[in-house]
């Protein structure tokens, strides 16, 4: 098995702070002169401040994060709304109408909003504690969710990927064969999982014949899954251009263990 990469997007005019894909779009977020800019297939939608880190569709719009606060766009880079989520955020998860804010370790361990762990952010109602969802499956600070039928995320205490309910209520847990500590993203499809570490990924075959796989490999450290149906599973940015990979499997390469 290997990872077939494609490059989605590139530029030489711009340094590449973010990006994210959904069907057959991409949007950019680019650095630029004293200000950042937002660039929706290749065309630019919103110039704005300097300062934001990251950027994710929603359903039908897409968010900016700058610094503790999160801003919705239309598509078009129209302004809809934007709220205070608080410090570190490591991730942001299309989640119904808005997004889950996946804090940090100082944003869990801080003060205020950041003690909730894990925030709903919705549109158009606000920011909504989901303490209790977090404390449930057991998410400290940096939880990795991935989308499934329709979420699941990993429980790093006991080595476990719970898949979730549109309300984010287990309804199944399974014992991941092989430790999780050192993943950085992973991705499921209807028969199996992919999960990257830097320097590896495993190939866990959970829906069919349960069969474990394991391929050396060097991964950026900023690949994540895309959290959209998508042909490409991973996507990762660099300086000057975003790439997009899908697992390909053959029985003609070799692997570490079965």
């Amino acid at each position: 098995m290997f990872l077939k990469e494609e490059t989605i997007f590139t530029t030489d005019q711009f340094a590449i702070i973010d990006a994210d894909c959904i069907k057959g779009n991409v949007i950019v977020l680019l650095k630029g002169k004293g200000e950042n800019i937002i660039q929706l297939n290749g065309k630019p939608v919103l110039t704005g401040p300097a300062g934001h880190s990251k950027i994710r569709f929603t359903k039908d719009h897409f968010c900016l994060l700058n610094d503790s606060t999160l801003s919705f766009y239309t598509q078009k880079g129209e302004w809809v709304s934007n709220y205070y989520i608080g410090n570190d955020i490591f991730e942001l998860f299309p989640y119904r109408q808005g997004v889950l804010c996946v804090y940090g370790d100082e944003g869990v361990f801080g003060k205020g909003i950041e003690k909730n762990r894990l925030s709903y952010v919705s549109l158009t109602q606000g920011v909504e504690s989901y303490y209790g969802i977090a404390a449930q499956h057991n998410l400290l600070y940096e939880a990795l969710f991935a989308r499934y039928k329709p979420y699941a995320c990993l429980h790093w205490g006991t080595d476990e990927l719970i898949l979730l309910n549109e309300q984010l209520e287990k309804e199944k847990s399974l014992k991941v064969p092989f430790g999780i500590g050192n993943v950085i993203s992973f991705a499921l499809s209807y028969e199996y999982g992919v999960f990257i570490e830097e320097d590896r990924l495993w190939l866990w075959e959970f829906g069919t014949t349960g069969k474990v796989s394991e391929y050396h490999g060097s991964y950026p450290y900023n690949t994540r899954a895309i959290f959209h149906r998508h042909e490409y599973l991973f996507l990762s940015a660099s300086h000057q251009e975003v790439r997009a990979f899908k697992p390909v499997i053959s029985k003609y390469l070799q692997h570490v263990s079965d």
